[in-house]
């Protein structure tokens, strides 16, 4: 198994070549994909011969869907010139290769789960805008949060019309029946009948999507009950600031709050595939979206790979949320280890969070009630992060270039990304030959599995 870290800006964007099957998760934001991503794969395509047997969108955030969008508009414009050119028309090629085909898309589209979508993006775009005039960080952030979802809100509706049959006609959640794609029982999904390659849906359940569902219409229905902008002011005016110090906070009372989650992140697609390898055993990648810890857990036990109170270890473990501070705890990372941990991140909204990964760190490297108890956890593992302080000051070089001013954004991801690479380089020279550390320079990064 392959899995190539495609550039994704703060989103996730993953290609994952399995023997004979193809998989790309989520696309990344617009920008990332029309300047790198969709090279790439024109190019892959091109010299493989290979189609997409399956693009699946982990959830509706703007930094996980809108580069699959911009792959099925690509589509349309050389469908549109392949069109004018077998009936004698004149028309120049696109500027840009062609895109491989995509054969199946797994996404849990607004129209599946409400009516009033294109309304909802309208709330929560003006939403946003009230909360931009605040100097609460924890409101500024919550206003960037909306802007994102209502941003993704028309990129997944456009989804849903290019994809359907009067258009490009890719079949949709065909392997759930057209419906929802989420937990259904216990079943083993193969996408080609000569692949090995298992896929089992770890979540969301049907209550997640139901809960996300009732939030998509408490946001119409009843703006000024619960979840109102007045009660989220008063709420975060009385929790704002520091705990004062004394009062035995630690990381473990900062991490991991599923209530800090929305509803959009809680409902994430999450994929278990497992591929048996040529030596023998089985070669497990846990794909995570930007769930939570305990919903990872919960998916798993409902499979069969984790028993109650022990441990899983995998080759693969793309951590959940950009390694967001809300998404994983302690417990989640002495239960579940890997020999790759694959974070999509590029310093935005401080992601990964420094304490997620010192607990990680802790779980393969720390003392011993901190270390996991899994057999596993004191081999040599690898980081993988699809971004580096190297190739974000190619960004600002290039942005200094056509605006003639730095990108305070920028600055503010190289900082922290600094941080994250600092705190990584520090642990791994304290512990020689068990942290291995890969990054993005220029081309993507390729894991080998």
């Amino acid at each position: 198994m392959k899995i190539t870290l495609l550039p994704s800006d703060k989103g996730d964007c993953l290609l994952i070549e399995a023997g004979s099957v193809t998989i790309l998760a989520d696309g990344g934001m617009p920008g990332s994909y029309a300047s790198e991503v969709r090279g790439y794969l024109g190019k892959w395509a091109e010299d493989t011969g290979k189609q997409l047997d399956l693009v699946y969108v982990s959830h509706v955030d703007q930094d996980h869907i809108a580069g699959v969008l911009q792959l099925l508009e690509d589509t349309v414009q050389w469908r549109v010139f392949d069109h004018k050119h077998a009936s004698g028309q004149s028309s120049g090629k696109p500027p840009f290769r062609r895109p491989p085909r995509v054969k199946r898309i797994w996404h849990n589209a607004f129209k599946l789960m409400v009516d009033e979508s294109e309304a909802i993006g309208t709330v929560l775009a003006a939403r946003a805008n009230t909360l931009s005039s605040s100097a609460n960080p924890s409101l500024l952030r919550l206003a960037d949060a909306f802007r994102s979802i209502a941003n993704s809100i028309p990129e997944a509706i456009k989804v849903s019309r290019r994809i359907a049959a009067d258009q490009l006609n890719i079949p949709l959640n065909g392997e759930f029946g057209k419906l929802l794609a989420m937990v259904r029982g216990h079943e083993v999904i193969s996408l080609a009948a000569n692949s090995s390659l298992a896929i089992r849906v770890i979540g969301p359940f049907e209550k997640d999507l139901e809960a996300l569902r009732k939030y998509w219409k408490n946001w119409l229905s009843n703006p000024k009950k619960a979840g109102s902008l007045r009660d989220l002011e008063e709420w975060l005016e009385e929790n704002d600031g520091p705990i004062p110090p004394g009062f035995g906070v630690s990381i473990d009372d900062e991490l991991g709050h599923r209530k800090d989650v929305t509803e959009p992140n809680l409902a994430s697609l999450m994929l278990l595939l497992e591929e048996p390898k040529a030596s023998g055993g089985v070669t497990r990648v846990i794909m995570t979206g930007d769930g939570h810890a305990d919903d990872i857990l919960a998916g798993l036990t409902h499979h069969g790979r984790l028993a109650d109170g022990a441990g899983l270890h995998v080759d693969v473990l793309k951590l959940q949320h950009h390694g967001s501070e809300h998404n994983l705890h302690r417990a989640f990372a002495r239960r579940i280890t890997a020999d790759h941990y694959l974070i999509c991140a590029n310093g935005k909204d401080k992601n990964p969070d420094l304490r997620v990964l010192e607990v990680l760190l802790d779980s393969r490297l720390g003392v011993a009630d901190k270390l996991s108890p899994n057999a596993e956890a004191g081999q040599p593992f690898t980081i993988w992060l699809n971004c580096s302080t190297h190739y974000l000051d190619k960004q600002q070089a290039a942005y200094i270039a056509k605006k003639g001013t730095r990108s305070t954004e920028l600055d503010k991801n190289i900082a922290h990304m600094k941080a994250v690479e600092a705190l990584l380089a520090e642990a791994k020279q304290q512990n020689p030959g068990r942290l291995k550390l890969k990054s993005l320079k220029a081309s993507p990064l390729e894991l080998e599995v």
